[in-house]
């Protein structure tokens, strides 16, 4: 059998219903995975480590010791006691960090290994919301 009509050269399309498929698909995975919540947090000030921490820190710096159940204030070494966290605020905003200058805001915050991330976050949240900033001491 012989075939009828003209033979058109150039009409020849590729079918592309699979590949705007594809992109739907891709478009509608995009849009159930994105995550639109902002991330949310507190900034805070770090001190810089230019100095080594036992020449940063000097006697009347303050220093606040977590444990689990206790938080213990000092300043210098004979000027320790034990506070509650309203206390601890109390004191920190006694201070008056925003009105000293910058190498006098730092609060020395050493932890015990049993403390609790929402613990240690109080502390330094008190302590940035005051105006000074977080000095951590390691071992």
């Amino acid at each position: 059998m012989k075939r009828s009509g003209k033979k058109i050269e150039g009409d020849i399309s590729p079918d592309l219903t699979s590949f705007s498929d594809i992109a739907n698909l891709l478009i509608i995975f995009f849009i159930l995975t994105t995550s639109l919540v902002r991330p949310f947090g507190r900034p805070m000030d770090m001190p810089s480590s230019a100095k080594p921490p036992e020449q940063q820190q000097k006697s009347d710096t303050p220093t606040v010791r977590l444990t689990a159940d206790r938080i213990v204030f000092s300043e210098g070494e004979k000027k320790e006691r034990e506070v509650t966290m309203n206390e601890l605020r109390k004191e920190l905003w006694g201070r008056n960090f925003p009105q000293q200058p910058a190498e006098k805001r730092s609060v020395v915050v050493e932890t015990a290994d049993d403390v609790t991330y929402e613990r240690y976050y109080q502390v330094a949240t008190a302590i940035a919301a005051a105006g000074g900033v977080v000095a951590v001491m390691t071992e």
